[in-house]
């Protein structure tokens, strides 16, 4: 038997990808039968170097082993670290082509990997590769452990979802590193701080003697006014803020107004239509509320070398979508319950610029935690975690996931030392303790609240006619659809039926995995996971959750933090002053109010630190990981590009008609998973 042309490419977008050791080959074949160990080494070449292919003909006398099924990797030498990074490998034998599409680590241990077909566990006739799948699982379940459960509120996991166990940065399973460009970029982000803030001690300002000092912050670090700063004042730019900016799932439609708002026909009258009535203006779908006066329940950090804690206030603001369609604020009430704290436009301008700041305070204080981190990073790494412990590699879904996964158990893992914590740089600039946050979010989670068809319902928003102008919701269905459509094509070719769905044991563990040990690993909920899926269709909806959670949404609430919160009074995440009461607004009160130079200077740094892409990004509908071989899902990858590269001509010619361009959702601004 000789097999020619075994094409081994090792990666070349990480540092480690190559290796100076010996590798060897063992090559199992549809007999069950396999070949001895076979050394793959051109004399006096370094073989293994990044982006480095190779052609190898091994030998093979003795027992028949048939066309190659499974091929073994191993590694020996000197090195105590091995590992060697390959991306795929062709055999040719008998004139005919077997490709093994890899993307994995060969690491201390052997690697075993089957052909690049896809195959449902059901459908598997040969024994080797039967077995080979199980001792995959079984090994990725002890390499990948979820994190210990916990009973103390003192442990960073309480009352999260479940995530990677690790403990520090170096020890992150390698199948999970971040590449070259995407390790630089948070090297850079980190240089960035320190140079921040010597920068800003030299030449930004020495104290805040008026709004316009803010802008020094990020002048001296070479950044441009956000596009709005002409207008942020304004209550259009305010609204338009509100419903459009990178907390645009943060409202709702109000049909009636909750008892501890105090707002009144009074207060609001003279900013409606002519003849019309806050309750009748309810009733046509034209008053929308965002409450969070449930912030009351969420500790605040405490100022450092400050004996007091940040003010954060349990607001509650209304927005009304007017005849030309803006979507203006008419009432912002800063205390619940207390009738004294309801502002409007018609106050004295201070107060009412005092109150919509506090407003954002708020606003941006629980996008980080809860709409950014929670919703985005955090769900993603438990269904990250879920799928490579389940999920062998011939398996189509874990065919389908990973390149959406591969990036934000690294990332996370970042985000529990320097962002989560109690003591982190990160969180002592924000009001609202992150963990706090977080915690309270998650209890109230269901996975419908991630279907953007479903969200958009349960919130009243989904009607174009009666809330215009709200561009997440036209472009994150676009872009949800697409995604739709090309994982409907993709489990539709692997599952004739509903049949196939519930025999797929290796699904269904994975399913299990996830919503018991991922979701209600605490409390027994699962938070809208089925620990079984059923059908063809739920197994549809919750892959395209993943992919747009861990893509789309990702990018709707991450890439604009820079231009949204560079400007710090435009929307500050922590506020020193009490809320003021009526009349006590004025330009001194608020430069009280907003955050110190050394607070500012941590809250600029982060965003834009979080809103950078890496120079190497890989953006959705492009192919990481070319994993599928298949011809006919080749042509669905193609469709599903060509069909984001229509929506991106659609989105940029709606945007030329735009004041500001709404580009979040940009599909060419859609990284493939989360990396920052």
């Amino acid at each position: 038997m000789a097999l020619k042309n075994d094409i081994q490419k090792t990666n070349d977008r990480f540092r480690e990808a190559k290796t100076d050791d010996t590798v060897q080959v063992k090559i199992t074949g549809t007999s069950g039968n396999a070949t001895d160990w076979k050394t793959l080494d051109h004399f006096f070449e370094n073989d293994f170097e990044v982006g480095a292919k190779r052609d190898y003909t091994v030998t093979h006398f003795g027992l028949s082993v048939g066309s190659p099924v499974i091929l073994t990797f191993r590694m020996t030498g000197w090195n105590a670290d091995k590992n060697w990074l390959v991306d795929d490998v062709v055999v040719k034998y008998n004139d005919q082509l077997y490709e093994f599409p890899i993307y994995k680590w060969v690491e201390n241990d052997e690697l075993s990997v089957t052909l690049g077909k896809a195959c449902l566990p059901q459908n598997v006739t040969n024994d080797s590769v039967k077995a080979m799948r199980a001792s995959e699982i079984k090994y990725n379940k002890n390499y990948l452990p979820w994190n210990d459960n916990t009973t103390s509120e003192d442990d960073l996991g309480f009352g999260l979802p479940r995530y990677l166990k690790v403990d520090q940065n170096k020890d992150v399973p390698r199948i999970y590193r971040l590449t070259n460009d995407q390790s630089n970029r948070a090297t850079e982000a980190g240089l960035q701080l320190a140079v921040n803030f010597g920068v800003n001690l030299f030449i930004g300002p020495k104290e805040i003697k008026e709004l316009d000092d803010y802008r020094k912050m990020y002048f001296g670090t070479g950044q441009d006014d956000p596009p709005f700063i002409e207008d942020w004042k304004r209550d259009s730019e305010f609204g338009r803020q509100v419903l459009t900016g990178i907390s645009p799932t943060a409202f709702v439609r109000c049909t009636k107004l909750p008892k501890n708002c105090n707002v009144t026909q009074d207060h609001v009258g003279n900013m409606l239509e002519t003849g019309k009535t806050l309750d009748s203006e309810m009733a046509a779908g034209k008053i929308y509320i965002a409450d969070y006066s449930y912030a009351a329940d969420i500790d605040r950090n405490w100022i450092p070398f400050a004996n007091k804690q940040f003010e954060c206030t349990n607001c509650i603001g209304l927005f009304y979508v007017t005849a030309s369609g803006d979507f203006l604020p008419i009432a912002i009430q800063l205390v619940p319950g207390d009738v004294e704290s309801v502002f409007t436009s018609t106050d004295e301008s201070h107060d009412w610029l005092l109150a919509k700041i506090y407003f954002r305070s708020t606003q941006s204080a629980v996008h980080e935690w809860t709409y950014h981190y929670l919703l985005t990073h955090a769900l993603s790494e438990t269904f990250s975690v879920a799928t490579f412990r389940n999920l062998p590699h011939c398996h189509p879904l874990y065919k389908l996931l990973r390149p959406h996964l591969s990036s934000v158990c690294n990332i996370n893992e970042q985000a529990r030392k320097l962002l989560l914590p109690k003591n982190a740089l990160a969180n002592q600039a924000i009001s609202l303790s992150a963990l706090g946050t977080i915690r309270r979010s998650f209890k109230n989670f269901d996975l419908s609240h991630s279907d953007i068809t479903q969200d958009l319902k349960s919130r009243g928003v989904d009607d174009a006619d009666l809330l215009p102008n709200y561009h997440y919701r036209d472009d994150g269905l676009d872009i949800w659809n697409a995604i739709k459509s090309y994982v409907s094509n993709v489990v539709n070719f692997f599952y004739k039926n509903n049949k196939d769905v519930k025999k797929d044991f290796e699904l269904q563990g994975w399913a299990s995995d996830l919503a018991n040990e991922g979701f209600a690993w605490q409390d027994g909920n699962t938070r809208g996971m089925p620990e079984t899926i059923k059908s063809v269709d739920e197994l549809i909806r919750i892959c395209t959750i993943i992919i747009f959670s861990s893509s789309a949404q990702h990018a709707a609430v991450n890439f604009g933090q820079m231009e949204t919160y560079q400007f710090i009074p435009n929307a500050p995440a922590s506020m020193i002053m009490p809320p003021h009461k009526k009349g006590e607004g004025s330009l001194k009160r608020i430069l009280d109010s907003l955050p110190g130079i050394g607070t500012s200077n941590i809250l600029l740094t982060f965003a834009f630190a979080l809103s950078k892409y890496s120079n190497d990004e890989i953006f959705l509908g492009d192919r990481a990981y070319p994993l599928f071989v298949e011809d006919e899902v080749k042509g669905m990858q193609n469709d599903f590009r060509a069909d984001l590269n229509k929506l991106g001509l659609k989105f940029y010619n709606r945007n030329k008609t735009l004041k500001y361009p709404y580009w979040y959702l940009m599909p060419d601004k859609i990284p493939i998973d989360i990396n920052i």
